[in-house]
C-alpha cells in the first residue's frame, strides 16, 4: 500500500536536514516502525525553509516544499502582522506531490497547517489525525495571563526580536478559522481522547472517527522510574512549549505556595523554555520574580536521552497546561512510570485516570497543585502505586505493534470504503 503523509516535521529526515534539530518525535517513531511492514511504501511531504529536491532515506521518499518565511525578522513580522499566508500557491505544490506519488491513502498529521485543504481537491482516500484543536484552544489561550497583562509586561526588546504574542494570537485565530474549513472537508478522522471526539463530532459531523494512539520516542520505552529513597530535595519536572496557555505562571505560583508554606524543599525543572522565551520574560515581569528565586530551573530543550534520564532521576511529573489534547510529554512520563499531577484540561482525563494513575486538578488552581504534589510526597506507597498503574496503562496504549496494526487497519478501511 502506497501511503503519503503530510506532516509538520520532516519526521525521520530531521537529523539528516539539520543535525541540531531536536524534532521528529512520535511521528518519526511511527514512520520507522510502519516502514518495517513489507506492504507499506512510505512518502512524506513537509514544509522547509530552504529549497530542496525530493530525496530518499532508507525506504522512505521525502518531498520538501519550500516555505518562504521571509529573509529578515522584519519581513517575518510584517508577514505575521498582516496574517499573510500562501495557501493557494502551496496547495498547488501539494497537489503536484500527490500527482507524483499517486498514493492509495493520504494521511494528514494535524489540523494546524494548510495540508488538510487538499481534502477538497482530490478523490484519493484521506484521513486526518488530530493533534491539537485550535478552535477551542483560542478560548483558553489567555486563561492564565490576561491579554492586557501580556501586552503590558512584554519587554520592548522581546517584541522586536520575536513575534509579539498578541500578534501570534491573531494569526492563531485565523488558522482556527482555516481549521474549521479543514474539518468540514474531513471524511475520516483519527483521534484518541473523549475531548477530541466531542469537538470533531461538532466540527466534522459527517466524518468517521477512528481511534489511533501515538508511538512515543524509543528511550521512554527502555527506562523505568524507581522511587528515590534519598530524596531530601524533591525534584519536580515539567515539559512545556513557550505558548502562553501552557501554564508557566501556574508553576511559579505553585512554587511560591510551596516555598511560602515551607511544605518541602524542592527543585522544579522546566524543560523546553529558557530565559529568552517570551512567555518566560512576561511571567517574570508580571509576577515580579526571578525563576531561580522560586527554586525553578529552566533547562531549555533536551533530547530524548537527556529528558528520559531527568524523568527517572526525579520524583514527580507535573503538567500544568490550561488546554491540551493528548500531550506526549505526559504520555512519556506515564511510560517511564512516574507519579504525576496534571491539569484536568482538554483530553488529559482520557490519558490519565484520576486517583488511580495520578492526580488531576483544575487548571490554574495553584493551591490544589501544591496540595496534590504534597499528597504524593506524604504518601509514597500511593505515589508508587499510581506510577505503576500509569506505566501499565501507557505500555498498552503506546504498544508499537498494536499502533501499527491499528493504523494499517484504518488505511485499509478508508481505502476500501
Amino acid at each position: 500500500m502506497k501511503i503519503l503523509w503530510f506532516a509538520n516535521t520532516p519526521s525521520a529526515a530531521s537529523k539528516f536536514l539539520n543535525p541540531a534539530l531536536n524534532s521528529g518525535g512520535w511521528i518519526e517513531s511511527l514512520e520507522k516502525t510502519l516502514t518495517l511492514e513489507q506492504d507499506i511504501d512510505m512518502h512524506i511531504c513537509f514544509y522547509w525553509p530552504v529549497k530542496l529536491n525530493p530525496f530518499s532515506i532508507g525506504t522512505t521518499t521525502y518531498y520538501p516544499i519550500f516555505r518562504n518565511m521571509g529573509k529578515t525578522k522584519i519581513a517575518r513580522h510584517i508577514k505575521k502582522y498582516f496574517n499573510q499566508n500562501n495557501d493557494k500557491s502551496e496547495l498547488r505544490q501539494l497537489l503536484k506531490v500527490i500527482e507524483t506519488v499517486r498514493p492509495d491513502v493520504i494521511h494528514i498529521h494535524g489540523t494546524e497547517d494548510n495540508f488538510g485543504l487538499v481534502q477538497g481537491l482530490t478523490t484519493i482516500p484521506t484521513v486526518i489525525s488530530i493533534q491539537g484543536l485550535l478552535s477551542p484552544y483560542t478560548i483558553k489561550y489567555f486563561s492564565g495571563i490576561s491579554h492586557s497583562a501580556v501586552r503590558k509586561f512584554t519587554p520592548l526588546k522581546t517584541n522586536l526580536i520575536f513575534v509579539p504574542i498578541s500578534l501570534d494570537f491573531a494569526f492563531f485565530k485565523k488558522r482556527a478559522i482555516r481549521e474549521r474549513r479543514i474539518l468540514g472537508l474531513s471524511k475520516n478522522i483519527i483521534g484518541r481522547t473523549d475531548w477530541d471526539k466531542r469537538v470533531t463530532r461538532v466540527l466534522a459531523p459527517a466524518s468517521r472517527y477512528f481511534i489511533g494512539n501515538e508511538m512515543l520516542r524509543p528511550a521512554f520505552y527502555l527506562k523505568q522510574w524507581n522511587r528515590r529513597t534519598e530524596n531530601e530535595m524533591i525534584k519536580i519536572v515539567t515539559v512545556m512549549g513557550g505558548a502562553i496557555y501552557k501554564g508557566l505562571e501556574t508553576i511559579v505560583e505553585t512554587a511560591r505556595i510551596i516555598n511560602g508554606q515551607k511544605l518541602f524543599p524542592f527543585k522544579w525543572y522546566v524543560v523546553g523554555v529558557n530565559e529568552q522565551t517570551p512567555s518566560v520574560q512576561i511571567v517574570s515581569r508580571w509576577l515580579k520574580t526571578k525563576f531561580n528565586d522560586e527554586n525553578i530551573e529552566l533547562t531549555g530543550s533536551l533530547n530524548e536521552e537527556q529528558l528520559s534520564d531527568l524523568l527517572i532521576q526525579s520524583d514527580i511529573y507535573c503538567q500544568c497546561s490550561h488546554i491540551e489534547n493528548s500531550p506526549n510529554s505526559l504520555c512519556e512520563a506515564m511510560l517511564v512510570g512516574m507519579p504525576i499531577v496534571a491539569s484536568f484540561a482538554g483530553g488529559t482525563d482520557s490519558m490519565l485516570e484520576n486517583r488511580k494513575e495520578g492526580i488531576l486538578v483544575q487548571d490554574g488552581d495553584y493551591y490544589s497543585f501544591a496540595g496534590a504534589i504534597k499528597n504524593l510526597i506524604d504518601n509514597p506507597s500511593q505515589a508508587v502505586e499510581y506510577a505503576s498503574n500509569a506505566r501499565q496503562r501507557a505500555l498498552v496504549r503506546h504498544n508499537p505493534e498494536t499502533i501499527v496494526n491499528e493504523l494499517i487497519n484504518i488505511y485499509t478501511s478508508i481505502n476500501h470504503a
